[in-house]
């Protein structure tokens, strides 16, 4: 009996060896097919995953600056409409630094470290509400500096504005800075940094008028036409110390001008804050963007 037992065992063995030989070339075909469905996958995975681009952060072009405050809480407000040059650029965040009656902020814009061909010149804008606090002293004078564009305030002062104003003056200036750039001459973009290469004045003792001409080139000293240029005036330093801006277009010669009528004697400063226009980017710091301007003795 133990015999026969094992006699059959053998035979199921034997039969079962054989079935494994039928089927081993097929399990190694189906082997063989799934590794190579394997490394096809892996490779159509790797093609289709795109290298994140690398960006930068850079300063943003400020078009526009409001000082508010709350009179009750004596909270003060700051707000700041940048702009956005081209489509691959998205507003990014904003610094803020306080050093005794100065305010620092420095509003940044997000670009690819290399513009994309398809990177299409595209005008927009952002507008930020800063609240830089209530630590400031009734009568004292401040000044707001953001991305180079100043603005000078008296705490409680009536230069200030009140919130709901300061949001409606925002939003004004936003839609005249669209319309503007909207409705400026038909000249091709350059795509180029463009400089103040000097700045100018003369002075009109009968009539205590001030022209002031600012003269934009590219780096090459290349006069540029149709730019918009928007610059400020502060002074006289002291108590009554104001802050006035202006916006006037190059000629042909690359030449903007401007007058104002100062009817008191004492130092002004004058600045170039902003040119925008035609694809142009404005630099800031080589050429000429300030001037002093002494008045009386």
């Amino acid at each position: 009996m133990i015999v026969a037992a094992l006699t059959n065992l053998d035979n199921e063995l034997s039969s079962f060896k054989r079935h494994l030989q039928q089927i081993k070339p097929i399990l190694l075909i189906t082997l063989a097919v799934l590794t190579i469905s394997l490394i096809s996958c892996s490779e159509k995975q790797e093609s289709n995953d795109k290298p994140s681009q690398d960006t930068v952060s850079v300063s943003a072009p400020i078009r526009d600056v409001v000082v508010a405050s709350n009179p009750e809480t004596n909270e003060h407000t700051v707000f700041v409409l940048s702009a956005q040059l081209f489509e691959c650029h998205k507003p990014s965040v904003w610094n803020l630094e306080r050093l005794g009656d100065l305010i620092n902020i420095e509003v940044f814009n997000l670009q690819p470290v290399e513009l994309p061909d398809d990177c299409a010149e595209s005008l927009s804008t952002t507008q930020n509400e800063i609240n830089i606090g209530s630590d400031y002293e009734f009568g004292n004078t401040y000044t707001v500096v953001v991305n180079g564009f100043s603005k000078v305030f008296i705490a409680g002062g009536e230069n200030l504005k009140g919130l709901d104003v300061a949001k409606q003056e925002i939003l004004e200036e936003e839609k005249e800075f669209l319309e503007e750039n909207e409705l400026s001459p038909e000249l091709p973009a350059i795509n180029l940094p463009v400089i103040s290469n000097s700045v100018d004045a003369e002075w009109d003792f009968e009539t205590r008028k001030v022209i002031i001409t600012v003269l934009v080139t590219t780096k090459s000293e290349e006069p540029v036409e149709g730019l918009t240029v928007e610059v400020s005036l502060v002074g006289p330093v002291g108590p009554d110390i104001q802050s006035v801006t202006a916006k006037e277009m190059t000629a042909q010669n690359g030449i903007a001008t401007f007058d104002a009528i100062l009817d008191k004697d004492g130092s002004y400063m004058f600045s170039v804050e902003y040119i925008n226009g035609r694809g142009v980017e404005f630099d800031k710091n080589p050429g000429e963007s300030y001037l002093q301007i002494d008045i009386g003795d």
